[in-house]
């Protein structure tokens, strides 16, 4: 028995196929004689070990292979007969990115050819097309191969014309082996990479980088609204004004090209925040949120205003204040105080809301003064149910009769009809009107004197007439 086993040990260790490997390619061990040493007596010991072969095949033509049982009346057909140069090309190439996965029973030397082939892609020239369409195919590629400057912006120009996700994989694996000067550079020599790495900070929430980028590349605009937007979403308040601060001041004092309009909101923000800090306003704030505009929370303004007869410039959560405080034009603070007042039913402010003091006079008494179309005005009182005294008053204050008798009529304001018939001299037009209206009312009542005050005028000028 000893010497059985002796003897197999020595079979085993003196085999052709278990000789010494070397990385020389005339010096690779011809795994061929598996197939002669088949016949002898030892083929059935030694079988485990070249079915473990994963190269066994590599000595099988394919001339001698018979396909005719697969392929039926393709028989005999050559690998190049299926598949192009170029695309078996690419076939072996890709397989030589493949991962390294070491299969269970390899034996030594297929092991070391294994390794031999791993250290020569990633110590020496990549393939660079083979690499970008792995990438673009979503496959994993080893990008370490890549040393030089040249290699690595000629993979991201690669990737570039044909788009994907690969881009940012690129572009990370770039950020991680340049320093940051060429990083930028290459970046702004390619406007396309830099809007998706913009797109990736965005995504990823990375906002001071982002907002890094921006600044370096001179979009100041974009940094200051993306930083703006980074300090509106902090949940504390005294955090917020601390960030809005901040940036009032890094703008004011760094000449940079943001717009003015930028700056006002700004600051119109950090007065808000000091508003919410010193008054803080309760009551509908709920209903509009933590984190009213500055329209809506002029509403609220409104809502908690008791003295429209004057302004009181001193309190902070006074209308008039609060829309000077954020540059609130005269139209939007008129618009809003009326639709409140309108919604409140508290008619007899709005012609406090309505009334101005000269400028140059002060003295001289308020006039009424509208920033905005009168007729929308009508319109929108109309809409909330006002009354008809309301709309009366404000068609009043038109000036154009046509229209001031078209309006009404839409409105059904019928004191405000007869106003303008009269101005339009419409006596036809009054007494038809007179019949339509409901016996002994207010309506017929107000006609009736109008036709009477039409008439006595008409009298008049028709004596001075005759009289001349």
């Amino acid at each position: 028995m000893e010497s059985q086993f002796d003897n197999t040990d020595e079979n085993y260790w003196n085999r052709s196929s278990r000789a010494a490997f070397s990385f020389d390619d005339e010096d690779d061990v011809d795994l061929g004689d598996a197939g002669v040493r088949g016949s002898s007596g030892h083929a059935s010991q030694n079988s485990k070990w070249d079915n473990n072969s994963i190269f066994n095949d590599d000595t099988i033509s394919e001339a001698s292979f018979d396909n005719s049982a697969a392929l039926g009346t393709l028989n005999h057909l050559s690998i190049k007969a299926i598949l192009s140069d170029e695309a078996l090309s690419l076939v072996l190439q890709e397989q030589t990115l493949d991962d390294h996965v070491m299969p269970k029973g390899v034996t030594p030397e297929e092991e070391l050819k294994l390794l031999r082939r791993q250290i020569q892609s990633t110590l020496y020239s990549p393939n660079l097309e083979a690499t970008a369409q792995k990438l673009l195919h979503g496959k994993v590629a080893p990008l370490e191969m890549f040393k030089s400057l040249l290699e690595k912006r000629q993979l991201l120009d690669m990737v570039l014309a044909n788009g994907g996700d690969a881009i940012i994989g690129v572009l990370l694996f770039l950020k991680r082996t340049l320093n940051t000067t060429q990083f930028h550079n290459i970046l702004q020599q390619r406007p396309k990479a830099l809007e998706h790495y913009l797109s990736y900070l965005r995504q990823s929430g990375d906002v001071s980088h982002y907002i890094d980028i921006l600044q370096r590349f001179g979009r100041h605009q974009e940094a200051a609204l993306r930083q703006f937007q980074a300090a509106m979403t902090c949940s504390e308040l005294t955090t917020r004004k601390q960030q809005l601060q901040r940036l009032v001041d890094a703008y004011a004092s760094a000449g940079v090209g943001v717009i003015s309009l930028y700056e006002q909101v700004f600051h119109a923000a950090l007065k808000l925040q000091l508003v919410k800090e010193k008054e803080p306003v309760t009551g509908l704030a709920q209903q509009i949120g933590d984190e009213p505009t500055p329209i809506e929370f002029l509403y609220v303004c409104c809502t908690q205003n008791k003295n429209w007869k004057e302004q009181d410039m001193l309190k902070l959560s006074s209308p008039q204040r609060f829309a000077a405080d954020q540059e609130i034009s005269p139209a939007q603070y008129e618009w809003t105080a009326l639709n409140e007042r309108a919604h409140a039913q508290a008619y007899a402010d709005l012609e406090c809301i309505f009334e101005r003091v000269s400028g140059w006079n002060p003295l001289k008494t308020k006039q009424f003064h509208i920033s905005f179309d009168l007729s929308l005005a009508v319109q929108r009182l109309f809409e909330l149910q006002a009354p008809a005294t309301v709309l009366q008053l404000f068609l009043s204050k038109m000036s154009n009769s046509p229209e001031k008798l078209a309006l009404a009529q839409r409105v059904k304001c019928i004191k405000a009809v007869i106003d303008a018939m009269v101005s339009l001299k419409q006596q036809q037009e009054l007494q038809q009107l007179k019949e339509t209206l409901p016996e002994r009312s207010e309506e017929q009542f107000y006609c009736e004197n109008a036709l009477k005050l039409l008439q006595s005028k008409r009298w008049t000028t028709d004596n001075i007439k005759l009289k001349l």
